[in-house]
C-alpha cells in the first residue's frame, strides 16, 4: 500500500466563470458578456474579447549573432491608427506548436531563419479585456547562415512590414526617432529594452 498522496492545487479565490454570452463575432475576435461569480458570492458582468478559435500568440525576440543586433518591426495597427514599433510576432495555427510559430513568423514578417533557445510560458498580455495568451520565444539568428545574407520577407497581403536591425547601444536613439515620428510602441517590446537598461 502506497503512503503517497497527492495534494490538490490550493486556488488563489472563489471567483469563476458562470457563463459566457457571445455579443459579436468577427473575422479575428468575439466579444463576449461574462457572468462571474465573485469572491463574496455576488454575480458580477463583464465584457471581453476572445480571439476567434481561442489562438494563442507568440512574441519573437530575435538576436542576430555575431552581431548581437535586434531584429525590430513596424507595421500600422488600425486599432491604434498609428505605426507601431513591435517584435515580430504570430498566432499559433492549429496543430502547431510555439515553437514552430516563432521560426515560422520570423521568416514570414523578417525573411530571417531564427533557430528557438527558449520559450516562456503562456502569459497574459491584457487580462482586464483580453482573454489571449502569448508566450515570448528568444532565437539566435546566425547572419553567416547564405539563407541570411540577402532575407525577403513574406508578409501576408495586408501585412506591409519594414525591418530594423538595431545593436543594444543603439535602442534609445533609434526610440527617441520614432516617437519624432509619432510611432508608437508595443508594451512588450517597450517594457523588455527598459528591463534591459537601454532605454
Amino acid at each position: 500500500m502506497s503512503n503517497i498522496t497527492t495534494k490538490k492545487p490550493v486556488k488563489a479565490g472563489t471567483s469563476h466563470v458562470l457563463k459566457e454570452q457571445l455579443l459579436y463575432s468577427g473575422r479575428w475576435s468575439e466579444m463576449v458578456e461574462f457572468s462571474y461569480e465573485d469572491d463574496e458570492k455576488q454575480v458580477r458582468k463583464w465584457e471581453g474579447l476572445h480571439r476567434k478559435h481561442r489562438a494563442a500568440a507568440v512574441i519573437i525576440i530575435a538576436k542576430l549573432k555575431p552581431s548581437g543586433r535586434y531584429i525590430l518591426i513596424r507595421q500600422f495597427r488600425p486599432p491604434t491608427d498609428s505605426y507601431i514599433l513591435e517584435f515580430p510576432a504570430g498566432l499559433v495555427d492549429h496543430g502547431e506548436n510555439p515553437e514552430t510559430t516563432a521560426t515560422r513568423e520570423l521568416l514570414e514578417e523578417t525573411g530571417y531563419v531564427g533557430r528557438v533557445e527558449n520559450i516562456s510560458p503562456n502569459l497574459l498580455s491584457s487580462p482586464g479585456i483580453l482573454s489571449e495568451t502569448v508566450s515570448f520565444a528568444y532565437l539566435s539568428v546566425d547572419e553567416m547562415l547564405p539563407e541570411n545574407q540577402q532575407p525577403v520577407a513574406k508578409n501576408e497581403p495586408e501585412e506591409f512590414i519594414t525591418v530594423f536591425l538595431k545593436y543594444p547601444e543603439e535602442i534609445s536613439a533609434f526610440f527617441n526617432e520614432e516617437t519624432e515620428k509619432d510611432v508608437l510602441f508595443d508594451v512588450k517590446l517597450y517594457t523588455y529594452f527598459m528591463a534591459q537598461g537601454l532605454l
